[in-house]
């Protein structure tokens, strides 16, 4: 059964090349998004997959829909070639643990199981409200280059989140909402139900924060068809500090090995003796 792999990069081109030699097989096709900010595309190669570089680029801002709307693309890109087993979407600066042999064998025998995702994230009622009830404005602005009108966007936004606050604006009242990591590996019937409800989708999270961290165990957990979700504590290992992910160095590489975890992130360019070495790892 033929794999897909969906990935997400905006720079760590060189760690990219390393991830993407260790997906290489003639099993996997990979799809790679390169953010329309990046001026020069890297030159990036395969030998035995098909290697697609998604064209119309996206200008993708953290916290905002363009997230979602970046991967969708991902995924209808993939869906139109079609025959794939899994899709997993993935970031350029993951890497596999395993090798393709394993990580192939482990899929085939959960095959049942349309849905794989990391284990949920903590969330509060608080949380949800403010980040998928309330109306984010200004976020596509909200990391703004110029330091100056950065905060300019930073504070309109949070006046507008005040201003909800203090008349009870909330919207998308009725719906279950459930986190989890954008990180996701899903069969082709998932994938297939999610592009059915694109439209629907992306009206929903317009004007949230963050919200590629619920749509996916959101949309198929509140559907009306069962599916099979599993939240998989070994298909990524990362480390959470304060908002962002942890970067992993060589001193990690017992620690990642022995997780069990399928993938990892984060990893840069910082650091590629331990990149060097999970690969040299995972091919012998």
């Amino acid at each position: 059964m033929k794999h897909a792999y969906l990935i997400i990069a905006h720079h760590e081109f060189e760690l990219l090349q390393k991830l993407i030699y260790a997906l290489d097989d003639e099993r996997n096709d990979i799809y790679v998004h390169i953010d329309k900010k990046v001026k020069r595309t890297p030159k990036v190669k395969v030998q035995l997959s098909r290697l697609f570089i998604l064209q119309n680029r996206m200008d993708v801002r953290w916290g905002d829909v363009s997230q979602i709307k970046c991967e969708y693309k991902l995924f209808e890109n993939a869906f139109k070639q079609g025959g794939y087993a899994y899709y997993h979407l993935i970031s350029g600066v993951h890497l596999p643990l395993y090798s393709q042999d394993y990580i192939h064998d482990f899929f085939n025998k959960s095959f049942d199981t349309n849905c794989q995702l990391v284990s949920p994230l903590a969330e509060n009622e608080a949380e949800v409200n403010d980040k998928l009830r309330r109306y984010n404005l200004f976020m596509r602005s909200y990391q703004h280059e110029n330091r100056i009108l950065r905060k300019l966007y930073q504070k309109m936004w949070w006046a507008a989140i005040l201003c909800q606050n203090r008349f009870r604006i909330l919207r998308n009242r009725p719906q279950r909402f459930i986190k989890a990591s954008n990180w996701v590996s899903l069969t082709g019937d998932a994938v297939e139900y999610l592009l059915s409800i694109k439209k629907q989708v992306l009206r929903k999270y317009r004007f949230t924060r963050c919200a590629d961290e619920f749509f996916v165990p959101s949309e198929l957990g509140n559907s009306t068809k069962e599916w099979n979700l599993y939240f998989e504590p070994r298909l990524l290992k990362h480390e959470i500090t304060l908002a962002n992910a942890g970067v992993f160095t060589l001193s990690d590489f017992e620690n990642l090995m022995d997780s069990e975890c399928l993938f990892a992130r984060k990893f840069s360019s910082s650091d590629m003796d331990v990149v060097d070495k999970i690969i040299k790892h995972i091919a012998e």
